[in-house]
């Protein structure tokens, strides 16, 4: 018998078709040619001189710590509770990641060294520079060069960077974000694309252009975006958070601003006469190789679908979940296994600041998993705890089928099913509703081989831009559907003044008094409530669009501030290689994409049509077949391609295990929400509101 059951198990054949997919899912990644000049200039340099530039990076570090030092004696950094560490816990590192971040920023510092003594002055383009020096390895005999072999040559479970469809976009070349000189702020664009819900709403029971899907479209996408991908923020060199605004929300004073800071301001003046102030950290970074180079950032997370985000992508993570009896994972036992919750921060030995953003005063429920994220709303809850529920569900099952079996047996067992499910319920049922039938057979149908060498990494703008399209289809609330006499839910119909929460007060702050039951009715009312459709408003629930002091985060603020923090090539780049438009010339090749009164608004943000960010032209097209324009179909299909044939590539299973996957093949997701809640019934495509053509499945049927 296989000793790790679950890598014996976890591959599973999904596509049948052997034809390759369509050319739009292949991006170039353009590389900048280097001049005879630059080449001379630079090969020139001695070894003694690149030794230099690596001297002088590290002295750059050990500056910025004393920086940070006097920051933590004037009590400078994100504190429990406070808006800023909400998008910490959405942004949270872990110690490798930490340790991966200060090797790349070692590199960074260097690099940026070689590009301001020699570069600049020989008016060498700050591309061209970083082009030759991602070629050039660290000084041989350096500390750095050896730190930075040995960390690639160590066990880096889901720690790797973001690869790059498109080229670096940055100020240098290298790292600076184009600011607002150039651009407007974040905050702004947020505030000038932003509609009330009533008109929202009234529009979208006008507009039936996103057919009938339910919430459930957007809060499977949260849950596979917590899975896929996990940019974190740097850190202090102790590991203390880093703080860009004051306890106002206002921006620091220059001797408290930290070089990682890139808060996102807006234009209304605060109570001290400064911009008012949401905290945003750049990324951490990553090491791609040992050689000089640009910012790259770090992903912590696996580039396989294999529910990291409730097990741990890590194996301490994962030691953290279980039980380590009969194979379970642990949740809080409410006496029968319908009943049962995830863990909470008080049966383990987290104090609840690395999953929810209370003061240290507050006691609420709080949950763990194996991400940080899992309390970044109840739809994401919901969906962690039934895949909770579904393992130790298995287990239960195998136990009474193979009685000598031993926990690990189990446990890995369960886990192999378990991801079996949840990767066909992604790619069988919900991938179609996002890319259309079409597109997604072609993401199936792909056998393009992959080096088994290389790390499956996540694009950038997969990462950072496309899988985020979610949020624009969430509502700023969730409506509790009427019950009639007999108890049972009445589909469809919403109870004036009647919501279950308010989208704003419960990220990542879960007051909520969590139930099995209460579960059971936001599972309902999310297979019940039309979803937004994808466009360029956000409800009110998710951005901030008062010229007050901010009470939440704006996440597509956020959003956009990420993807120049991470070096994304503007929209219009993106448009060129992803559609029929071709080369993109002005405004008015947008029409075909994005609808005139959105279009109208961009114009009136963006000094040039050059300038707009790829997730708010991404967000802005019209859709196309399935719930994304054709832009973000590009990406998102280009990233499932590659994440369908790096699951192809995984070891042949031996018979016992096949057979035993070929078990659970006819679990699907009605049957997954059958078994594990306890809804009388499901709709048989669970994406889709409860109609005649999605007729309900009676969950007493389903074994």
């Amino acid at each position: 018998m296989c000793l790790n059951i679950y890598l014996c198990m976890l591959t599973i054949v999904i596509g049948t078709s052997v034809s390759s997919l369509t050319n739009r899912l292949e991006l170039p990644h353009p590389r900048q040619a280097l001049s005879l000049d630059v080449q001379a200039q630079l090969d020139g340099l001695s070894s003694e001189k690149w030794q230099e530039f690596v001297s002088s990076g590290l002295d750059s570090i050990n500056r910025q710590k004393r920086l940070e030092e006097n920051l933590l004696s004037s009590k400078i950094t994100v504190q429990n509770g406070s808006l800023s560490h909400v998008q910490l816990l959405d942004t949270l590192p872990n110690r490798a990641s930490k340790e991966d971040s200060e090797i790349a920023l070692k590199i960074l510092k260097s690099s940026l060294f070689v590009y301001n003594t020699q570069c600049l002055p020989h008016a060498i383009e700050g591309d061209e520079c970083r082009a030759y020096l991602e070629n050039k390895p660290l000084p041989e005999g350096s500390v750095l060069r050896s730190e930075c072999l040995m960390l690639l040559k160590s066990k880096r479970d889901g720690h790797h960077a973001f690869r790059r469809l498109l080229d670096h976009h940055y100020k240098n070349g290298f790292y600076e974000i184009f600011t607002e000189d150039r651009l407007p702020t974040a905050w702004s664009i947020s505030m000038g694309l932003y509609e009330p819900d009533n008109i929202q709403k009234a529009e979208l029971a006008r507009d039936h252009e996103n057919g009938n899907l339910n919430l459930g479209i957007a809060q499977w996408a949260q849950f596979l975006e917590h899975d896929l991908s996990k940019p974190v923020s740097q850190s202090m060199s102790n590991g203390s958070p880093i703080e860009c605004c004051n306890q106002d929300q206002n921006k620091l004073q220059p001797r408290h601003y930290h070089p990682a800071c890139a808060p996102i301001t807006s234009e209304a003046s605060g109570k001290y006469g400064r911009a008012n102030c949401l905290n945003y950290v750049r990324s951490a970074l990553a090491v791609g190789g040992c050689t000089f180079g640009g910012a790259e950032q770090l992903n912590q997370a696996t580039g396989y679908l294999d529910l990291s985000q409730l097990y741990g992508f890590t194996p301490d993570d994962e030691r953290k979940m279980r039980t380590f009896v009969r194979g379970t994972l642990k949740s809080t036992s409410n006496g029968a296994h319908l009943n049962d919750l995830l863990p909470t921060t008080a049966d383990t030995d987290d104090k609840g600041h690395s999953f929810c953003a209370w003061g240290a005063s507050a006691n609420a429920t709080c949950f763990v998993a194996g991400d940080s994220r899992v309390n970044s709303s109840p739809y994401s809850i919901l969906v962690y705890t039934i895949f909770m529920r579904n393992h130790n569900r298995l287990t239960a099952e195998l136990m009474k089928r193979y009685p000598n079996w031993t926990d690990e047996q189990l446990f890995q067992s369960a886990k192999a099913v378990n991801v079996d499910i949840y990767r066909r319920v992604i790619m069988r049922e919900w991938l179609p509703e996002v890319l259309g039938s079409q597109l997604a057979a072609e993401v199936l149908a792909t056998r393009e081989p992959i080096s088994r060498q290389s790390a499956p990494e996540i694009s950038n703008e997969f990462g950072v831009a496309a899988s985020r399209f979610y949020f624009s289809m969430l509502p700023s609330e969730l409506h509790n559907l009427a019950k009639n006499g007999d108890d049972d839910y009445v589909r469809n119909q919403v109870l004036p003044s009647t919501d279950i929460f308010v989208l704003k007060d419960e990220i990542f702050r879960p007051r909520l008094s969590y139930t099995a039951k209460k579960l059971d009715e936001i599972l309902h009312s999310v297979l019940n409530q039309r979803a937004m459709k994808m466009d360029s408003s956000y409800a009110g629930g998710v951005v901030w669009h008062e010229n007050t002091k901010p009470t939440h985060a704006d996440i597509l603020a956020f959003d956009v501030q990420r993807g120049r923090d991470h070096g994304l090539q503007p929209y219009y780049k993106y448009l060129e290689v992803c559609s029929q438009v071709g080369r993109v010339t002005g405004w008015s090749d947008f029409e075909q994409l994005i609808p005139k009164n959105v279009l109208d608004k961009l114009k009136n943000i963006y000094a040039n049509w050059t300038d707009v960010d790829l997730i708010v032209g991404g967000i802005a097209e019209r859709t196309v077949n399935g719930t994304v324009g054709a832009t973000f179909g590009c990406i998102l299909s280009e990233q499932f391609a590659k994440v369908h044939q790096r699951h192809l590539q995984e070891p042949d299973l031996p018979a016992w295990a096949a057979s035993l996957l070929e078990e659970y093949r006819y679990m699907n997701g009605s049957k997954l929400l059958c078994l594990n809640s306890e809804l009388r019934a499901t709709p048989q495509n669970i994406f889709q509101l409860p109609s005649a053509s999605n007729l309900l499945i009676d969950c007493d049927n389903v074994v």
